[in-house]
């Protein structure tokens, strides 16, 4: 592994459009707990809502001080595909999470925290929830922003080596200047 990327940001900052970018246009592969989580689940005999899989990975993280993700997914993927050089995580939502990544592979590990006003979230996340995207069907915006697990993405901006507002930027052009600040920045 020569990279490994980790994306946080609030509910609607457009993090898989960009992950997705990055897959398709710079080589990158994910790092998913969904499936995991889904799996675990299942042998546990409990529901795969977004919210039992919210409840699930909070489990875990208190079970393993947040190293699940490293320990139980990440690492075992990375033994499985040695020969693929570039990764990402894009959805990383607690301090404890990015630290240990970045304790687990030091110099590869770069932080990006993606943000945009409020207004412009809220709009993306209705408009996606109005015309039967991910979030159709969800919490409205107005609890979802105030999920533990969404104030605790938003406050990783304190800790991200760049930061990029996504108001007015498509995908395609933040996953590049992702590329190139990266570059420049010798990770």
């Amino acid at each position: 592994m020569k990279r490994l990327l980790l994306i946080s940001g609030p509910i609607a900052a457009g993090k898989s459009a960009i992950a997705a970018n990055l897959i398709e246009q710079h080589g990158f592969l994910s790092i998913r707990s969904g499936g995991y989580l889904k799996e675990l689940a299942e042998s546990k005999g409990i529901g795969s809502s977004r919210a039992d899989l919210q409840v699930l990975g909070d489990e875990l993280d208190a079970a393993t001080d947040y190293r699940w993700l490293i320990d139980d997914i990440a690492a075992k993927i990375f033994e499985k595909n040695q020969q693929q050089d570039f990764w990402l995580f894009d959805s990383v939502r607690k301090h404890r999470q990015v630290l240990h990544f970045k304790n687990a592979y030091k110099k590869e590990t770069l932080h990006v925290h993606l943000t945009a006003p409020e207004s412009i979230l809220k709009q993306r996340y209705e408009k996606r929830s109005d015309t039967g995207g991910e979030y159709s069907g969800a919490t409205p915006y107005g609890l979802a922003r105030i999920h533990p697990n969404e104030i605790a993405s938003r406050s990783l901006i304190e800790i991200a080596d760049f930061i990029f507002d996504v108001s007015q930027t498509p995908p395609e052009k933040t996953a590049t200047e992702i590329i190139k600040n990266w570059n420049a920045g010798g990770v």
